[in-house]
């Protein structure tokens, strides 16, 4: 009997230990990872749908963007139509090219060649090229390439000293890029030689080409002077009177099948007539 109670007492001992071992290992309400109620797991849903939103938005923003170039695009290729505007374009000796005359016969009537750049740099090509163009019957004209590193008086010598009196017979144009407006001084320095290059060519009128960023920045200071401008976009929505040329397609297709070739497509801001008309007056 007593033999009996031992193993029944063992047994529930034994019983007793594993249940405590069992509990021990549980970890109690406090110590468990929180699992997320309902309105905790609310900013996760507002971070998806802010997500959704922001891809919803630009989808939106990229169809309005699609629908303004198409409408653009659609202004342009009209206004080109209308046969109001001159068409040209501007060559270096990074885009070597001869045969004008079938420039011509795509309908483009000027072209401008790169001559200098700074006070160091000068296009190799230049003189041939330009001579070539107008032997083809095309406009054309000179561009130098702002330099703010080089003083008005360097760049605007290192111009005539290559040039000369070269300088076809459209308005010489000065080349401006954002990089080199970063202050009041390069602008200064920039009307300077813009006023340079006026006294020793006073039959060419001077145009500065450069993007709309750029045209904000200067055009305040250089409004004393009566600026034309030579405007870089990819439009035809701006041409007013200031804007002398306007380019509107940066690698227009000139040409077709084999023959066709991209270029740097730009808009004298009149017709073919007043384009011919402004060569004459400076060549008199």
């Amino acid at each position: 009997m007593l033999d009996y109670i031992f193993y029944i007492l063992v047994i529930a001992g034994f019983l007793w230990t594993v249940s405590l071992w069992v509990f021990a290992s549980v970890p109690s309400q406090k110590s468990r990872p929180a699992v997320q109620s309902s309105s905790s797991s609310k900013p996760i849903k507002q971070a998806l749908s802010k997500s959704e939103v922001s891809k919803s938005s630009k989808r939106q923003s990229s169809r309005a963007s699609s629908s303004s170039d198409s409408q653009s695009g659609g202004s342009t290729r009209s206004k080109l139509a209308s046969g109001k505007f001159a068409r040209g374009t501007t060559l270096s000796s990074d885009q070597p090219y001869s045969d004008y005359s079938y420039l011509r016969a795509q309908g483009l009537s000027f072209v401008y060649f790169r001559a200098t750049t700074g006070g160091s740099d000068f296009d190799d090509l230049y003189m041939s090229s330009l001579k070539s163009a107008r032997d083809a019957g095309l406009s054309a004209g000179a561009v130098l390439i702002y330099d703010s590193f080089t003083t008005a008086y360097a760049a605007y010598l290192y111009f005539v000293q290559n040039v000369g009196r070269q300088v076809g017979n459209l308005p010489i144009a000065i080349s401006v890029t954002d990089d080199d407006i970063t202050d009041n001084n390069s602008i200064a320095n920039l009307r300077g030689l813009i006023l340079d290059l006026r006294s020793y060519y006073p039959k060419n009128s001077v145009i500065v080409r450069c993007d709309k960023a750029v045209y904000d920045r200067i055009q305040a200071q250089l409004a004393p002077l009566n600026m034309r401008y030579w405007l870089l976009e990819n439009s035809l929505d701006n041409t007013n009177t200031v804007n002398q040329f306007v380019q509107y397609n940066a690698n227009g297709k000139v040409g077709s099948g084999i023959r066709s070739f991209r270029l740097p497509l730009s808009i004298f801001n009149g017709s073919l007539s007043d384009l011919k008309n402004l060569s004459r007056e400076i060549e008199k």
